[in-house]
C-alpha cells in the first residue's frame, strides 16, 4: 500500500452457504480518487460495500485504510477509522429534523467529555455551536439548509438522498461509499448530483467509490471503473475502455 492510497482491499471473498457472493475482490482507492463500481443486478456490488463497512466479515482477504487493517472491526469502528457510506434503501431517523439527523453523525467525533456534557461547561456549548455551524454548512452544500427544521420523513425523495450524503460527510470520512445515490432522481437532479459529487471530492479531498445503474452518471464523473459479474471482477479501466470491453457487453446484454 503506497502513501497515496486511502483504501486498499485485496482478495476479499464471501460465501453464503455454498453460494459465492464475492470472490477475490481487490481494489485500490487513491486519496481523492473517484471510482465507479458497476455490474448487473445481483453482481455483488452492495455485498462489497457491506464487506468494506464491516456489515459482513470476509471469509478471506484483507482491507486497510491508511495502512491500518480493518479486519475484525464492527461498522461503527470502521466509520471512526474514516469510511462512511450511504445506502441503496434510505436509512434516516425519520421522526427527527434534518438538522438533528446530521448532528447525530457528529457525535462520533464529539469534542467534549462526559463531565462537560453533564455540567454544561463552556466547552460543551462551544462544541455544540461548532457542530451546528458545520451541519448547516453541509446542508447548504447540498441545497437543503432551508429545510433544517423539517422532519426527515417530510422531505421529498431527492432531498432524503441528499440528507443521507450530508450525514455521511458529517463523520469526516477519508473514504465515501455512495450506493446508488441517483436512484429515484429525475434528469436535472442527476446532473446536479454529478456536480455535487465532484465538488465533494474537490472540497473534502475524500476518496469516493460510487455504485449506480445510471451509466451516463458513472461514465461522466468516474476516472476509473471496476465491473463485477457474479461476484468476480471482469473488467477494470477508464470509462471508454469499459464501454468497449466485450466481457462487460456480454454481462449486461447477455451477448458476446
Amino acid at each position: 500500500m503506497s502513501a497515496a492510497d486511502a483504501f486498499v482491499a485485496d482478495g476479499l471473498s464471501l460465501s453464503f452457504g455454498g453460494l459465492k457472493a464475492v470472490s477475490g475482490f481487490s481494489l485500490r482507492l487513491g486519496a481523492g480518487e473517484l471510482k465507479g463500481l458497476i455490474g448487473p443486478n445481483g453482481a455483488g456490488k452492495t455485498t462489497v460495500f457491506n464487506l468494506i463497512t464491516g456489515v459482513y466479515a470476509p471469509d478471506a482477504g484483507t482491507m486497510a485504510i491508511g495502512g491500518d487493517s480493518l479486519l475484525g472491526l464492527v461498522p461503527h469502528d470502521i466509520t471512526r477509522r474514516g469510511i462512511a457510506r450511504t445506502f441503496q434503501n434510505i436509512r434516516l431517523f425519520r421522526d427527527l429534523t434534518v438538522l438533528e439527523n446530521v448532528l447525530i453523525s457528529f457525535h462520533m467525533r464529539i469534542g467534549y467529555g462526559y463531565v462537560s456534557a453533564l455540567m454544561r461547561l463552556p466547552s460543551f456549548y462551544r462544541v455544540e455551536r461548532e457542530n451546528r455551524d458545520k451541519a448547516m454548512a453541509l446542508l447548504a452544500l447540498m441545497g437543503i439548509e432551508d429545510r433544517a427544521s423539517t422532519a426527515a420523513r417530510n422531505l421529498c425523495y431527492g432531498d432524503q438522498r441528499r440528507l443521507e450524503i450530508v450525514r455521511a460527510l458529517a463523520t469526516d470520512p477519508k473514504v465515501l461509499l455512495l450506493d446508488e445515490p441517483a436512484a429515484g432522481l429525475n434528469s436535472s437532479e442527476k446532473v446536479q448530483l454529478m456536480k455535487t459529487v465532484a465538488e465533494i471530492r474537490s472540497r473534502f479531498k475524500v476518496a469516493i467509490l460510487l455504485i449506480d445503474h445510471d451509466m451516463k452518471l458513472i461514465m461522466g464523473i468516474c476516472e476509473r471503473i471496476t465491473v463485477l459479474d457474479h461476484g468476480e471482477i471482469i473488467a477494470e479501466g477508464a470509462p471508454r475502455q469499459i464501454q468497449e470491453d466485450p466481457k462487460v457487453v456480454e454481462a449486461y446484454l447477455g451477448v458476446s
